[in-house]
């Protein structure tokens, strides 16, 4: 296995590199090799013990963001949605991060459909293992430092249940159950 390859292997996850994970090579070619994304996050739970649960990377690539990563220590097949929400906090058992970042006011949706909240991601279900991982572009949101669809330093947000992407205003996904603020990497 080339090392293109293998870097696709791990970060991907095996079952995509061999089918080369859309952009990698892209992504290698263009500046931004797979070990530098541009935006990092540590997940911590919001139940004031603050247990790192997961890390989020973001990284420009053709199209939009990438948006990879991995939670921990979930229930095994437990599915949660995990969002980007419009400030840089997790103070207040998360409630100070507000609410989906939505810079165009748009409604919640499918984390696919352009009309939607630009912080809308798709939900992650847990292996046998209590992890759940993500590999997502969004098209809608930038790694940029500073700008209208910039999400450096707002924040994830994990919620205790799956987003049904229907119920306004945020798909009726629970409690906040763990955050992270986004920075630079």
């Amino acid at each position: 296995m080339n090392k293109t390859m293998l870097a696709s292997a791990l970060l991907c996850g095996s079952a995509l590199a061999m089918t080369g994970c859309q952009t990698v090579e892209n992504q290698m070619q263009t500046g931004n090799p797979l070990n530098q994304p541009a935006l990092k996050s540590t997940i911590k739970t919001v139940d004031g013990k603050e247990k790192e649960v997961g890390q989020m990377f973001l990284r420009p690539v053709d199209g939009g963001v990438q948006v990879y990563g991995k939670l921990m220590n979930l229930q095994p097949g437990k599915t949660v949605a995990l969002h980007i929400h419009e400030t840089g906090s997790c103070a207040d058992m998360g409630k100070a991060a507000g609410g989906h970042f939505n810079p165009d006011n748009k409604p919640h949706s499918n984390p696919d459909d352009m009309n939607g909240h630009a912080g809308d991601l798709p939900n992650l279900t847990a292996n046998e293992d209590g992890v759940a991982t993500i590999n997502y572009v969004n098209k809608k949101i930038s790694a940029a430092e500073a700008g209208k669809y910039s999400v450096n330093r707002l924040a994830f947000i994990v919620h205790a249940n799956a987003d049904d992407y229907k119920s306004q205003p945020a798909g009726n996904a629970g409690d906040r159950v763990a955050c992270g603020i986004i920075e630079k990497a």
